[in-house]
């Protein structure tokens, strides 16, 4: 299909579901005045509503609860030691507050779906009689006796997961595609523990296998164990070669509900092999075969996002640093380290948001070389458009081997289209820029970060994106305003999916 009939077929998606269009063409004057009278009344009952329950809560939100015992639906499907982990909160004996019962009935439905051992989970809090207690007892204990307290039994009914899930299918994007297919085991020992296997094959990843461990740590759901194994081939066609990779990566991370702030540190261990079959680099041919990498590493996030995709509101900031040289066979050793800025916020005078988003990182050999495969690469769809995939900075004969140090960015501008305010198609209009360097020992860091001041690569463009629930998709014109005589710029029509844009 071709990118007209595609964005007319997008287009006409956007007509057929909106029915405020054929109401407009089908009632008469006096029916459109009867039917806006009726949603008008309608959003009363419902605003009356909402607030009837907002100052019921109010009024009641110190009301004691005194929980008897509780109750789990389809509990067959769980490791006894999980279940108690999870309701251990409600099982203490003490007399909660009206909000502060609600708020862990709400904390333990979100850790069960995140440890991926339900579907969904609902809780029906049941009243029942309070035990006849003496008023002298009452008198003598107060409060702490439970005076007063409304007895109940929270009731948990849950759909557990399918232990065994496979799929096959493709996956299109950023001109590349690939079949893949996937087998799941999920909450094997009745405790969120899942084992995944991939398979995939494509247009840049010749053959890639992995096996994928994970659990929480101790029954809690805030800490994950992730244990990755994997084998893959990939053609890196920046640099005319392909690199054979067999890695053993170890991550511990958290997931927090009510924390804006997660941590994440990971020990990887990898084999990788660089073949060239085109490159005519020296740099490239100097560091074909094989090296060992061992490293560590830790990231920091704060996300106040209220989309990961396609944000219109919160901010986005995190930072990370990377050691590798753990042995001594360890051939490239390294300090890495990389951080990532992005705001967001409306402009409803236009119907528009705008997003703006800045990177920057800095690799430092430990011996005075940097290997290409650990190196910063910048350019393309969904990074700094206008410019080829990975294309954008220093080059050797006809490869781009990438830098040590680098500041990119973007400001992004997202409009409703007209009369589908609802609709998750969004038109954009942006402005990029970016630039990458390589570290020169023979001068002082300050000399080196003075690379990052001038000499930026512009570009500018327009389009339309759909925000799909798993991904966005981006066709835009673009337009480079400033380049280097070096990078491979794209003007015209670029295409981007993916689930991170800059």
């Amino acid at each position: 299909m071709s990118i007209l009939g595609q964005d007319e077929e997008f287009m006409d998606n956007m007509k057929y579901a909106t029915p405020d269009q054929l109401s407009d063409k089908a009632l008469t004057t006096a029916e459109k005045e009867l039917n806006n009278l009726q949603q008008q009344k309608q959003q009363q009952l419902l605003d009356q509503n909402k607030q009837f329950m907002q100052n019921l809560f109010q009024e009641n939100s110190t009301q004691p609860i005194k929980i008897r015992n509780v109750q789990l639906t389809n509990s067959g499907q769980f490791r006894d030691s999980f279940v108690e982990s999870q309701f251990q909160p409600l099982l203490t004996g003490d007399i909660f507050p009206l909000h502060r019962y609600l708020s862990i009935i709400d904390n333990i439905s979100k850790n069960l779906i995140k440890s991926g051992v339900v579907e969904n989970v609902l809780c029906n809090t049941h009243q029942v009689a309070s035990n006849t207690k003496s008023p002298m007892l009452a008198v003598r204990r107060g409060f702490s006796a439970g005076t007063g307290a409304i007895h109940v039994v929270p009731i948990f009914n849950t759909i557990p997961i399918k232990r065994f899930f496979a799929k096959t299918g493709t996956n299109i994007g950023n001109g590349e595609g690939d079949g893949y297919i996937q087998f799941q085991l999920r909450n094997i020992f009745g405790g969120g523990e899942n084992l995944v296997f991939d398979a995939v094959t494509g247009t840049k990843t010749s053959s890639s296998y992995l096996v994928n461990y994970n659990q929480p740590i101790a029954n809690n759901c805030n800490y994950i164990w992730e244990n990755c194994i994997s084998l893959n081939t990939r053609n890196l066609d920046w640099i005319q070669s392909k690199v054979h990779t067999k890695s053993l990566v170890n991550k511990i991370y958290t997931q927090f509900n009510n924390c804006k702030l997660n941590h994440e540190v990971i020990l990887e261990n990898s084999i990788r092999d660089l073949d060239n079959y085109g490159s005519k680099s020296f740099a490239i041919l100097q560091q074909c075969g094989q090296n060992v990498k061992s490293s560590i590493a830790y990231n920091i996030n704060y996300d106040t996002r209220n989309s990961k995709h396609l944000p219109f509101r919160g901010s986005f900031m995190q930072w990370g640093i990377e050691y590798n040289g753990l042995f001594r066979f360890n051939m490239y050793p390294f300090v890495k380290t990389a951080t990532q800025l992005q705001y967001a916020w409306s402009v409803p005078s236009i119907s528009s948001h705008v997003l703006t988003s800045t990177k920057m990182g800095l690799l430092y050999p430990l011996n005075g070389k940097s290997s290409i495969l650990d190196r910063f690469f910048i350019g393309g769809p969904n990074d700094v458009r206008s410019f080829t995939l990975n294309r954008l900075g220093p080059r050797d004969q006809n490869s781009f081997i990438g830098g040590d140090l680098f500041l990119n960015g973007g400001i992004s501008l997202f409009t409703d289209v007209p009369r589908y305010k609802e609709s998750n198609f969004k038109f954009h209009n942006f402005i990029n820029w970016g630039k990458l360097v390589s570290l020169n020992h023979e001068t002082s860091v300050s000399d080196n970060f003075k690379q990052l001041s001038h000499s930026y690569c512009l570009s500018y463009g327009f389009g339309i994106l759909y925000n799909h629930p798993m991904a966005r998709f981006e066709l835009n014109f673009v337009l480079p305003l400033l380049a280097n005589g070096r990078d491979s710029i794209r003007k015209g029509i670029q295409y981007g999916i993916g689930v991170s844009f800059l």
